[in-house]
């Protein structure tokens, strides 16, 4: 299999009072602490695991946190820092510095992602300069760009809220063709959490 492109996971520190902190209120600090320790090894395990990507990341927060990463990192993926600013602004530069063929960018918290997710979006990109992986509550698990297409600034985008991935299609205009892939559950709070859990394919 002929390998290409970028791969881009953002992840959170993984200590407690640091990640998840909506859910946090609702199962705990330090259940939702391992829920996302949890996570974040099933994610990386599943993408490191026959990767289509030539270039593997994991782009961390904050920037002294590198030692914190080490169990997660194994070899193929490259570590860096993500730079400062709000979310969008993080994004954008992510996606623009790691090469110019097509980029994927994912967050490190949605269960059940795989490699036929990503490769979903890959195809997706033969067809469309931009792709999205929607989530359930009106943001976004995924944002894809095809080669040579840059990422905008993302600025007035309303990060945590139903209106994050209408937001951000806006912020690209008329520059260009976009392209979706599965809807994925987001799991904030409590809620989220019993719901996900609670269907039989979770059991």
């Amino acid at each position: 299999m002929r390998k290409h492109g970028s791969l881009i996971v953002f992840a959170k520190e993984p200590r407690v009072g640091n990640v998840k902190t909506r859910l946090a209120r609702d199962i705990g600090y330090v259940n939702a602490t391992f829920w996302y320790r949890q996570q974040l090894a099933t994610l990386i395990k599943e993408l490191t695991d026959k990767s289509p990507f030539k270039k593997k990341y994991l782009f961390i927060s904050p920037n002294n946190s590198k030692r914190s990463f080490m169990y997660y990192t194994p070899k193929g993926w490259e570590v860096r820092y993500q730079s400062n600013g709000e979310l969008g602004k993080r994004m954008k530069e992510a996606l623009n510095n790691t090469g110019e063929g097509p980029r994927i960018l994912i967050g490190s918290d949605i269960p059940g992602i795989n490699n036929k997710h990503i490769k979903s979006a890959l195809k997706e990109l033969t067809k469309t300069k931009t792709v999205f992986g929607p989530a359930r509550d009106g943001g976004y698990w995924l944002i894809g760009m095809a080669r040579y297409q840059k990422a905008p600034g993302m600025q007035n985008v309303r990060w945590s809220s139903e209106h994050a991935l209408v937001d951000t299609i806006k912020c690209f205009g008329q520059r260009t063709t976009i392209g979706y892939i599965t809807t994925m559950n987001d799991i904030d709070n409590g809620q989220d959490f019993e719901r996900y859990y609670s269907r039989p394919s979770t059991r």
